[in-house]
């Protein structure tokens, strides 16, 4: 674009032309010879006239003013405040805490800086229940971008029990670590982990696993308990040898549904806190997990991913057949067949008693086969190279919900048969493709269900990049296993009739977030219907119930409520469709998370060698003084941000009054001159 003060979207040689053009005009005008006023005046007049017709004509070709704006930009200190709850854990008074860090902030103001602070959650309290320093961190880098940002002041105890170490990243700019907290391990006596299956069976027996450590209790006795409904269910008696000890109890699973069992170890006189002397335990009881099998033409990364999201929940059993590497055939009866690399030549598998079917294609499908065998799918392949697609949710999908669906969009792109697809009969589209930017009406991922079989068919492969790519954005990979177990969920749930169906999302939630529930009313014809008043009562062993009214709406059936403390909830959603009231119940459970108890020991090396690291400086909190003079110590320099701007000059009023001024000059001083 150059330096010039006008832009041109067409060729120099316009203006040229143009310029020839309105001197033509002007001599032509001015050539006579019998006028009332010398050469010099005339030339003076031609000049003008010159001027002003081509001012005219230069609006024909769009011409833009480029206008630069410099700004002087002062440099940035970012202050990433670790408030979480361990912080004045150990005694330090939260007044003292806030009033330092402004104090800071003011002398770093002074030293002409600009400064910025970020905490877990964006307050100046104490009240971040869980420490998650990498994701502080990138909200930092977040917040910092497109600034002069030169430098991050961490002020932490060194301490996280969320994602991963600050140590694991690279950093732009030097990062300045203030420790707080206390290095020397408490006097403190606590249940510092729980292990046990979150799902367990009827009738039998788990086993409930605590560890046990202490710090200053040695050889001091404890009674460790287990308590469901406030009765003393298992009991066991130690001393403490070690620093960490494993304590083990068998506990019977009774009747189906969830349990809430309360672990505890003896409060001893001198600990720092007592908080990490109990742990909440959450188990489902169910009758029996539910089997999946996944038939396959070769090993893939695909089927890992699969697997390994369904374990998570614990209400499934996964095998994998292979017919070139397992020699004999599955015989059992399976819930849920997923067929990857489906209509391949090395899949061959005929399933028992109508389970539902999970189709995923890859590029060696037969898309001959694929329209031969599924009658409500017609794919018109076009050529033999696949296309390069993207997910995009379906929004009106009514099946199941998948939060954050738009996170897919931004995921790897997969593989699919290019060509024309058609879906006939009672199917439903997941995802669709979208090719770069623009979202097409052609599926990625979709659903049957004819009320006597349920299937569905992903188009493409690899979606073992999707769970990747999550991990490495988010640190879980939450979304990808909702849409697994949800996809499986939903072909293995046999069709019912029921008119309301009011349903948890999950069955545990934290007591820090809120439970959601998904609505579906029918009339008796067994069409979707809405705008239905619904009134839903939660309650909690032994308090009273909880009364929510929801309306839900064709863009709306989902019923937020808030959190809850931890325990065993049943909840009683009833409608009324015409004159008969219908209800649906169930249950969840809320779990008091609170990490922030179990490691009080401040991790000073960890923030000393960050510092080092990114040519950073490291300093106690009581001696924060000395952090504001290293960082005056840098000298930190503004910046001059330069910023161009194109605005139309057709827009300018002041061309306007250019192009007026000139003809009104050549009229005055015609008119001066003699010349009317």
């Amino acid at each position: 674009m150059g330096t010039s003060f006008l832009y041109l979207e067409y060729s120099g040689w316009w203006v040229l032309l143009i310029l020839i053009f309105a001197a033509a005009l002007s001599y032509f005008l001015y050539v006579k010879k019998n006028v009332p006023w010398n050469k010099t005046q005339n030339l003076i007049l031609a000049s003008i006239r010159f001027l002003a017709i081509s001012s005219i004509l230069l609006l024909l070709l769009s011409p833009s003013i480029r206008k630069v704006t410099n700004t002087f930009v002062k440099p940035l200190i970012t202050i990433a405040f670790d408030n979480s709850q361990s912080i004045p854990a150990r005694g330090d008074s939260q007044e003292n805490l806030s009033t330092n860090l402004i104090e800071l902030a003011e002398k770093l103001k002074k030293n002409d800086l600009e400064v910025v602070t970020i905490s877990h959650d964006d307050s100046t309290t104490f009240s971040a229940p869980t420490t998650n320093l990498s994701s502080l961190i990138k909200k930092v880098e977040l917040e910092a971008q497109d600034k002069n940002h030169v430098g991050m002041i961490l002020i932490s105890d060194g301490i996280y029990n969320r994602g991963y170490s600050p140590l694991y990243k690279n950093y732009l700019v030097p990062v300045f670590t203030i420790g707080m907290g206390d290095t020397i391990p408490p006097k403190d006596i606590s249940i510092s982990r729980t292990r046990y299956n979150k799902v367990t069976f009827k009738g039998n027996e788990t086993p409930i696993q605590l560890e046990i450590t202490q710090d200053g209790y040695q050889d001091q006795e404890v009674n460790i308990q287990l308590r469901e409904k406030n009765i003393l269910i298992a009991e066991q008696k130690i001393r403490l040898k070690n620093n960490l000890q494993e304590v083990v109890f068998n506990v019977k699973s009774g009747e189906e549904g969830l349990r809430y069992i309360v672990a505890s170890v003896t409060s001893v006189s001198g600990e720092s806190t007592y908080e990490n002397n109990r742990s909440n335990i959450f188990m489902e009881v169910i009758d029996g997990r539910q089997r999946v099998l996944i038939v396959a033409n070769a090993p893939h990364p695909d089927i890992k991913s699969i697997r390994s999201s369904l374990a998570e929940t614990g209400n499934y059993q996964t095998e994998v057949y292979i017919p070139e590497i397992h020699k004999e055939k599955p015989n059992e009866v399976f819930d849920v067949v997923i067929f990857h690399g489906a209509f391949t030549s090395g899949v061959t598998y005929t399933p028992k008693e109508n389970p539902g079917i999970w189709y995923i294609l890859s590029n060696e499908s037969s898309i001959t086969s694929v329209n031969k065998t599924l009658p409500y799918i017609e794919i018109e392949r076009r050529g033999s190279r696949p296309d390069k697609i993207v997910g995009s949710f379906n929004q009106s999908f009514s099946k199941f919900k998948i939060e954050n669906a738009e996170a897919f969009e931004e995921y790897p792109p997969i593989e699919v048969p290019f060509g024309n697809y058609n879906l006939t009969g009672p199917t439903e589209v997941l995802m669709y493709q979208k090719l770069g930017s623009i979202k097409t009406q052609k599926p990625l991922m979709a659903v049957f269900d004819d009320g006597t079989q349920k299937s569905a068919i992903l188009f493409g492969q690899n979606i073992w990049k999707w769970k990747l790519q999550e991990a490495a954005i988010t640190e879980n990979t939450t979304n990808f296993s909702s849409l697994i177990t949800k996809t499986v969920q939903f072909l293995t749930v046999k069709n019912d009739k029921k008119q309301f169906r009011f349903n948890v999302r999950q069955s545990n939630f934290s007591n820090t977030e809120p439970v959601i529930f998904d609505s579906e009313v029918y009339n008796d014809i067994y069409e979707r219907i809405y705008d239905n008043d619904i009134t839903i009562n939660i309650s909690k062993e032994g308090d009273e119930f909880k009364t929510f009214n929801f309306t839900d709406s064709e863009y709306n059936t989902t019923f937020t409520s808030p959190t809850f403390s931890a325990g065993i909830y049943r909840y009683e959603a009833t409608v009324t469709i015409g004159a008969t009231e219908l209800k649906d119940v169930g249950e969840f459970s809320v779990q008091n998370i609170n990490p922030e108890y179990l490691n009080l020991t401040a991790d000073h090396r960890m923030l000393k060698n960050l510092a080092s690291k990114t040519g950073g400086f490291h300093t106690h909190f009581n001696s924060i003084e000395n952090l504001a003079e290293e960082i005056e110590s840098r000298d930190f320099k503004s910046i001059i941000k330069s910023e161009e701007d194109l605005s139309p000059l057709h827009q300018a009023w002041w061309w306007y009054f250019i192009i007026l001024f000139l003809f009104s000059t050549e009229w005055v001083l015609r008119k001066y001159w003699g010349g009317y």
